[in-house]
């Protein structure tokens, strides 16, 4: 295996040697920005990079400070997606100048997770509370053009009287659904969007790699957090997306335990290998690959 990984690795320098190749694979936190600020400042050589990186997301905070400090470090970053990419691991690809997206790779929304109040260590989704204004507003006005039609054709009242009883009827229905909506809660949803939002304002004015009106999408378009976008819907959004290349694809394929769902791997930057013998079959990737994690 320790082989197959040498020639994986030297074949990404063949295929491109004036880049480093960064891999990630673990939730966007504070303590992977502070790490990989270390590992860039330690083995950095080039002024171009890919950053494999698969994730589920984690705190946009984290990602809006990794994404300026690969930014501030190079010049051009690919983002290499082999699997999934979501949340604020999808802020971070804002900031790259192209995306390579595997066949397994996939984006997601900029779905802000906010700490539920009544739970330990669990989050609720920002798209969750407009979700339920969004079906309690289309509910109360259905209701309301519905008793108006059915009363003013069964009872020829005139339209006001029938327009007045639906509103009454319309009103009944609205106070008990908006009543458990906390507006505090709805404050912090809305707060965390427009984070969102001003980050991926910033991070695209880097390469302007976001097509026309693709940030709102991106924030208020997807009905779940888990939606998938993969390489084909990425590119309604992002400008230059393409699939992985051959010795990417190849190296994926080696380090595929790490790589194709989110661990706890990371950051590494990836060192050219000797060459190996013939006889040199023995270790694996993971050994090889932690040389310098």
């Amino acid at each position: 295996m320790s082989k197959e990984f040498a020639l994986a690795v030297n074949a990404l320098f063949k295929e491109a040697a004036d880049r480093d190749y960064l891999v990630i694979s673990r939730p966007i936190a504070r303590s992977l920005h502070r790490e990989l600020t270390v590992q860039i400042a330690a083995f950095q050589k080039n002024r171009k990079c890919t950053v494999f990186l698969t994730t589920l997301g984690g705190d946009p905070d984290a990602g809006y400070r990794i994404a300026r400090c690969l930014r501030h470090s190079y010049e051009e970053v690919r983002l290499a997606v082999p699997g999934p990419c979501k949340s604020a691991g999808t802020l971070i690809a804002i900031a790259a100048n192209e995306l390579g997206i595997g066949d397994l790779g996939e984006l997601g929304p900029l779905d802000i997770q906010v700490r539920k109040p009544s739970e330990l260590w669990e989050n609720s989704s920002g798209l969750d509370i407009q979700q339920a204004l969004q079906t309690a507003t289309e509910h109360v006005e259905s209701s309301f053009h519905r008793t108006l039609v059915e009363t003013r054709n069964l009872s020829g009242l005139s339209t006001r009287l029938c327009a007045e009883f639906a509103g009454q009827v319309a009103s009944a229905i609205a106070a008990p659904l908006f009543a458990q909506i906390d507006p505090i809660r709805l404050g912090e949803m809305q707060r965390a969007t427009r984070v969102a939002y001003s980050y991926g304002q910033r991070l695209d004015a880097y390469t302007s790699n976001l097509k026309q009106g693709a940030l709102e999408r991106l924030i208020s378009d997807y009905p779940a957090h888990s939606f998938v976008i993969d390489r084909k819907e990425a590119t309604e959004l992002f400008n230059r997306v393409s699939p992985l290349t051959e010795a990417e694809n190849v190296f994926c394929s080696v380090v595929a335990h790490i790589v194709s769902s989110q661990g706890e791997f990371g950051p590494h930057i990836v060192q050219p290998e000797p060459e190996p013998d013939e006889e040199d079959a023995e270790g694996g990737a993971d050994e090889q690959i932690d040389g310098n994690a």
